[in-house]
């Protein structure tokens, strides 16, 4: 059990000890030494006090004696609880040793990971050259599904014995902070007061059938395309075929998918380009939507220090992330190399919506300084986004002239949404689902891959394009579990971004249908907001969520409310249609890929830039024309980076 000593010990302290020396830019041992000494004769005063208090209850059991044995003060109970937690840390230098080098071996296989092109035969990685060729729909299918392949094979499938170390060492470690596995471990940062995986499940269960309707329709446009002969009986929709290495996100079918092809706007990004925008405008920009929310402006050291275009003659990580530096002075930064485009407007925005969250939690204890649940900080980004790439936003800030009022203009857009969103919802929530059952022992590493595919079959509605074995470990292809960073907040915060957003959008008074809300100037909208992100993690999340939503649960009803055009379309679209809106929960067999046995790669040319109809395009038209362009067409470029 987690004894009061435990909960005494104040690991976060060790944050401050960092503080100390690292302020002046030192690592001087003396100062370490001396600060820890300190702290140490302060930790013996206070567990002294708390033993004593035990100790005399335990011995005389009254009303006083309980009192005393606990803080009246619940804010310092919780601040207290949440320094106790240093998870895996607790464990001894050996195994923290022997768990530092497996991560870094799992780390090592994945970042290094390269691939044959199929094409050139040249050596190419992830990055930018693999996701580039997924997502370009003039690359042939059959390639496609080398590279997907090729990179399970470089990455995941190496690395499946020092996974299974990892699992180990890593359960080993968590029980001696007393909890039964990672699972549990993982689990407890949502503060449940119900099962949680339960939780989840009714979530899921809840979406599902919407999830249904996009599928089925997807599937209908893709099959003609594509040929029925690379699609199972099951009904799942092949892996390699949907612009993504992990089939996460849709957005890079949409030209094969949209409901409307017809309908045409300007260009977005031309237009920024036009009027001579560059990063720094775009930042000015989203800090203006902010401020006019009555949130304030960045910080001086925000605007000195943010890295906003990728730096000459380094190498430099590009993913765009924000950062809290805990200075108490505002030191928060931005690194990202951005490019003058639509989706990189939208991923400033949801940058900055970091950037406001760590400005309004500023003054709590550093135990506080985060979102109330990890899905909190992402579903931030996201709701401002919602809000931002609205057409009636974009007409505000001078990069459309006009909104068209039609039915189809919006469920373009609605389905360009979903095709993001929606689509990620199944694989935010089974990476985790996955690695719970392992870390329970509930899947053996016997099973590690049928496992996987298993949810990804059931759940997902995606079959492989070749046959799966054990001899593989396809989880191990996707970056988060190498790199042993819990998933399920994606999953949270795609159902949490539409709760905060309508709760914004009904305090900014706005009628009409959700999916048209822009809160933009907003003063009330902006009070409700600063007053949950300046709660931080000071309370159980359920009263954070329940002061700005009037709710206590996670749930899908405001998603729906926002799609329900767009599901209303979907319903009518697949009446017409022979496919089925269901899929096997189980994979297609090895019968089937025997069957249906594909025909060796050979090495294609290089993609031709062509109009016509073998492009992979539709015939008679111009992809701008076919795609809505920059409104539509660039907002679902801004894919998921999870």
């Amino acid at each position: 059990m987690r004894t009061l000593s435990n909960l005494l010990a104040v690991p976060l302290l060790l944050v401050l000890l960092l503080g100390c020396c690292h302020a002046s830019g030192s690592t001087n041992e003396t100062a370490a030494r001396q600060w820890f000494e300190q702290f140490n004769l302060d930790l013996a005063v206070q567990r002294n006090l708390a033993v004593e208090a035990g100790w005399n209850y335990a011995v005389n059991i009254t009303d006083e004696n309980s009192r005393k044995r606990n803080f009246t003060d619940k804010n310092l109970t919780r601040l207290f609880s949440k320094s106790d937690d240093i998870g895996t840390s607790v464990a001894n230098a050996t195994m923290q040793e022997l768990y530092s080098s497996v991560r870094t071996r799992l780390a090592t296989f994945y970042n290094t990971a390269k691939v044959k092109d199929p094409r050139s035969g040249d050596m190419v990685p992830l990055e930018p050259n693999i996701v580039a060729a997924m997502a370009d729909p003039d690359v042939p299918q059959s390639v496609k599904r080398d590279f997907w392949v090729g990179w399970r094979d470089e990455s995941g499938k190496k690395m499946k014995n020092d996974y299974e170390e990892f699992v180990h060492l890593g359960n080993a470690m968590i029980r001696e902070a007393g909890y039964a596995n990672l699972a549990e471990y993982w689990q407890s940062w949502y503060e449940p007061t119900s099962d949680f995986e339960q939780t989840m499940e009714t979530l899921w269960t809840e979406f599902k059938p919407y999830y249904s309707l996009l599928h089925a329709y997807v599937r209908s446009k893709l099959r003609p395309h594509f040929g029925s002969e690379i699609f199972p009986l099951t009904n799942h929709l092949p892996a390699h075929i949907l612009g993504n290495m992990w089939a996460q996100s849709w957005a890079n079918v949409d030209h094969l998918t949209m409901p409307y092809p017809e309908s045409w706007t300007v260009d977005i990004t031309k237009e920024m380009l036009r009027k001579g925008w560059n990063s720094t405008t775009m930042f000015r920009v989203s800090e203006e939507f902010f401020a006019s929310l009555g949130l304030g402006n960045m910080t001086d050291t925000f605007w000195a220090k943010t890295v906003m275009d990728r730096l000459p003659n380094v190498e430099m990580n590009c993913h765009a992330s924000a950062w809290d530096f805990y200075t108490n002075e505002g030191d928060f930064r931005v690194k990202q190399c951005t490019s003058v485009t639509l989706p990189y407007l939208a991923t400033t925005h949801h940058e900055m919506g970091h950037i406001q969250y760590f400005m309004q939690y500023e003054k709590q204890p550093v135990p506080f300084r985060d979102g109330a649940n990890p899905g909190f900080h992402e579903a931030v980004g996201d709701t401002i986004e919602l809000a931002v790439m609205t057409p009636e936003h974009l007409v505000k800030i001078g990069l459309l002239n006009s909104t068209i009022d039609s039915n189809e203009y919006y469920v373009n857009y609605m389905f360009l949404m979903a095709l993001k969103k929606l689509a990620f919802i199944p694989f935010g929530y089974l990476i985790d689902k996955w690695r719970w059952s392992v870390f329970k022992g509930e899947v053996t590493p016997q099973q590690y891959n049928s496992a996987w595919w298993k949810l990804r079959c059931d759940l997902q509605g995606i079959s492989s394009p070749v046959p799966r074995s054990e001899d593989d470990f396809d989880p191990g292809a996707k970056y988060h579990v190498p790199g042993n960073t819990p998933y399920i907040r994606y999953f949270v915060s795609h159902f949490l971004q539409f709760q905060f957003y309508e709760a914004l959008c009904n305090k900014s008074g706005h009628t009409g249908p959700l999916y048209k809300c822009d809160f933009y100037q907003s003063k009330e909208a902006g009070d409700a907001l600063k007053k949950m992100l300046a709660a931080g993690s000071s309370k159980h999340w359920e009263d954070t969520l329940e002061e700005l939503t009037g709710t206590r649960e996670v749930s899908a009803a405001p998603l729906i409310r926002y799609f329900r055009p767009l599901f209303d379309f979907l319903t009518e679209a697949n009446k017409n249609s022979s496919e089925p809106l269901t899929w096997s929960s189980e994979c297609p067999g090895d019968d089937w890929y025997t069957s249906t046995a594909a025909p060796p790669v050979t090495t294609a040319p290089p993609p031709q830039t062509t109009t016509s109809g073998s492009s992979g395009r539709l015939a008679g038209a111009t992809w701008l024309q076919l795609s809505m362009a920059a409104l539509l067409g660039a907002l679902l470029s801004t894919l998921l980076t999870r």
